[in-house]
Parts: C-alpha cells; sequence; structure tokens
C-alpha cells in the first residue's frame, strides 16, 4: 500500500540522501539527469566570514587589521575594534544587516579605512570619533560602493584620490567635523539619498577633482551653521568638457553660500528642484533702446535686424549674446526655449509701410509661428507688435530677429527692441 510522505511521522523520516558528506553552506544539486550531488553555492567571492566579535577578524599588526581580498565579512552586532584601524584588500565587502543592529566602532585617531583598490559596505554603521574615516587613494579602474551606510560620528570624512568610482546610495554622516574630499582623475561620483547632518563646516569638497559624471540625486546637507553645503571648483571646472554634473532633488539647509564655487550660469552644473538653491538658469534678456536703421532692404527679402549695432545685455545665462541680438545657446543639452520680442519702430520713409519680423535659427531657419505683421509710417511710432515663439535649441545654436519690407525698399528704423529667452521646463 502507498504511504504519503506527509504521513510519516517526524521520527522516521530520513534525511535527504548524501547529508552527511555534505558542508555548511552547500545545497543540493542536479548535476545530471536522474543524477544530483551537494555544491556550494556560486559566489563572486571566495571567502565568507562571519564577525560576532573583532576575534573573527583578521589579528592586528601594530593596531592594522588587513582585511583578505575576494571575501564577504558579514557582521554579527556591533563590533569594537579598540582603537584598530582597517586596510581593504581588492573587492573586500564587510556586510551588516542595518546600522541598528550592527556596526564598526574605532577609537583611532588616524585613517580608520585604507583602500587602494575596490571594496563594498553595505547595511552597518561606523563610529571613529576621533579618526579620519576614509584615506581612498586609487589609479585604476577602482570602484567604492557604500550602501545603506550610517557614519555615526567621525572626526573627518576622510580624502578620495584618483579613484575611478565612487558610489554612496542611502545613508547619511550623522556628525562630522571635516568633510569628504575628492582630488585628481575621479571620473564618477553619485550620491543618492544621503544625508549629511550636523558639526561640519564643509560636508562634500569636489575643489580640486576632475569628474565625466557627478551626480547628487535627492541628498540632504542639514547644518544651518555650516560654512558651505558643498565646495566645486570654479567655473565648473570639476567637469570635464562636455559632461554635465547634476545636483536635483537635493534639500541645502538655509545658508549664505550653499555651494562655494558654483554660479547659475555654469554651463558644466545643472540644477533642478532643490531645496534652499535655485535651479539652473537658461535665459538671455537683451534690448536695444536707441534708433538704428537697417538699410539696404529689398522687397520681401528678409534681413537681420541692426545687425552692426550692439544690444544692451540684462541677462545671458547660458547664452552669449552679440552684435545685432544674436543670443547663442552654450548649454551642453538640447532644451526647449519660449522667445518673445516686442518691437516699436517706423518706416525710414512714406506711410502705410508694411514690415515682416520674424525669428531665424542659425541664420536659415525662419521660425513660421514666429511672424508678425505691421504698417508702418515715417512720421510715427506705433504700438509695439509682438514676436513669439518656442523653439529647440541644440548646443551653440543661435537666434536672431530678422525683418523684411513686404513689398517696398524703406528702410527700417528700430526704436526699442526687448528680446527675451526663457527654457521651457
Amino acid at each position: 500500500m502507498a504511504i504519503e510522505h506527509s504521513s510519516i511521522v517526524d521520527g522516521e523520516r530520513h534525511d535527504v540522501k548524501g547529508l552527511d558528506g555534505a558542508s555548511a553552506g552547500q545545497v543540493y544539486t542536479a548535476s545530471a539527469p536522474g543524477a544530483a550531488s551537494w555544491t556550494a553555492i556560486p559566489s563572486a567571492y571566495d571567502l565568507e566570514v562571519i564577525v560576532k566579535t573583532a576575534a573573527d577578524l583578521p589579528a592586528a599588526n601594530l593596531g592594522v587589521r588587513t582585511l583578505a581580498a575576494d571575501t564577504i565579512y558579514r557582521l554579527d552586532g556591533h563590533i569594537d575594534l579598540g582603537s584598530d584601524t582597517l586596510v581593504l584588500s581588492s573587492n573586500t565587502y564587510i556586510k551588516g544587516v542595518d546600522a541598528a543592529k550592527t556596526s564598526l566602532t574605532s577609537t583611532t585617531t588616524t585613517n580608520f579605512i585604507t583602500a587602494a583598490s575596490s571594496f563594498t559596505l553595505s547595511g552597518f554603521g561606523i563610529t571613529c570619533s576621533t579618526g579620519t574615516l576614509f584615506d581612498c587613494t586609487g589609479g585604476a579602474f577602482e570602484s567604492a560602493y557604500l550602501k545603506e551606510m550610517t557614519i555615526n560620528s567621525a572626526s573627518s570624512l576622510g580624502s578620495v584620490h584618483d579613484w575611478y568610482s565612487f558610489f554612496w546610495d542611502k545613508g547619511a554622516a550623522v556628525s562630522f567635523t571635516d568633510k569628504i574630499t575628492f582630488s585628481g582623475a575621479c571620473n564618477i561620483l553619485i550620491m543618492d539619498l544621503v544625508e549629511f547632518i550636523t558639526g561640519y563646516t564643509v560636508a562634500v569638497d569636489l575643489d580640486s577633482a576632475t569628474f565625466n559624471t557627478c551626480s547628487f540625486f535627492r541628498c540632504g546637507f542639514g547644518y544651518a551653521s555650516a560654512t558651505n553645503h558643498m565646495v566645486v571648483a570654479v567655473s565648473g571646472g570639476n567637469i570635464n568638457a562636455g559632461k554635465t554634473g547634476r545636483l536635483n532633488f537635493c534639500s541645502f539647509a538655509s545658508i549664505t553660500t550653499p555651494i562655494s564655487g558654483y554660479t547659475l550660469a555654469d554651463v558644466q552644473w545643472e540644477s533642478f528642484d532643490n531645496l534652499g538653491l535655485s535651479s539652473s538658469a537658461k535665459a538671455a534678456q537683451t534690448y536695444l533702446h536707441i534708433q538704428t536703421d537697417t538699410t539696404g532692404l529689398v522687397s520681401t527679402v528678409p534681413a537681420v535686424i541692426n545687425g552692426s549695432t550692439n544690444f544692451v545685455t540684462a541677462i545671458s545665462d547660458q547664452f552669449t549674446v552679440t552684435t545685432g541680438g544674436r543670443c547663442t545657446y552654450n548649454g551642453l543639452t538640447s532644451s526647449t526655449f519660449s522667445i518673445s520680442v516686442a518691437i516699436v519702430g517706423t518706416s525710414g520713409a512714406g506711410t502705410n509701410v508694411n514690415f515682416n519680423h520674424w525669428l531665424y535659427i542659425n541664420g536659415t531657419d525662419k521660425v513660421v509661428a514666429s511672424k508678425t505683421r505691421r504698417e508702418y509710417n515715417a512720421s510715427a511710432v506705433g504700438s509695439p507688435a509682438p514676436c513669439m515663439a518656442v523653439v529647440q535649441l541644440e548646443p551653440n545654436d543661435y537666434v536672431e530677429l530678422w525683418v523684411e519690407n513686404d513689398g517696398g525698399t524703406q528702410d527700417w528704423e528700430s526704436h526699442i527692441v526687448n528680446i527675451k529667452i526663457t527654457e521651457v521646463l
């Protein structure tokens, strides 16, 4: 009679075949049709060490514990290292559960974590109130990955020099005095959902580093007594040519200069929807408020308005304004802009002369939707005529106002021309 396995009482059930020869951590895996064996779970790491006390780590040599390469150190509780420090080898991975349940503590007054190659820190807290958190110097293709890390306290967050990529995904630096400093060719820096809370003069210093990618998303800088929350190189000097740094959805406690070295007009940085920091400006305003002639007009042939006259520049954020009111977009990314022009003028001669005004892009592309048409007389200045459009501009595109005598050859005389360009978000 068949017996259902679920009906067998616990004492009469047998273990899985071959269990006596299995090692801890192995799993029973099919190795061929009709056959199975006990094997280790595949891992990119050579070894996993459970750390319940400091004694489970490599022994200290003159106060320095050098952790093994390609090894996971899994923290089980709060580990007190005394005054010892750590040197991380290639692909060392220290892993905890969360900062409330797992942590490392050291009373060192020097560098707590030293690294020259890739490493990962995940899910635990660090307390080194009298020490410097990081001393990282690279030079190849090393990566540092911090995930859900809480720095409870540190004298300094330390330095990262010539480091290929540095990622901090979720976490906090709760209390510290001195900043984390990046220097040299660092290539990639990304921080997302990281809070810098209290005690610092400056939280992040990028002044002497260069990057291809540098982005801060949803980060918080909360110390209202700081001198600066961040320091960057003037004129976007941190960001390599053709690249863009980003500050998006961050929160900056209100201080006089949240980011030293940064201006809204820096084309290498884009700032969007931050609390305590204005969004990047992509705008221009220029005007001509003197009587100026556009001569040599041919019937129905448009020409640049007052092409040899210098307009006055009121605003030029990521734009350059040159002769004739030409506005050249200097930004690094394509964007959509609203352009508005107000025109006041007269005909050079005669009465009831029809003039058309248009916007042109790059001297060849007529913006048909921008056309405005009005009759003008030589003896009286008419009311302002609007000329407007929404256009897409690529980097280095330029916009000009053109005029057309619709049927005659009389000159156009500008009395007032106001040009305003704003980004459409």
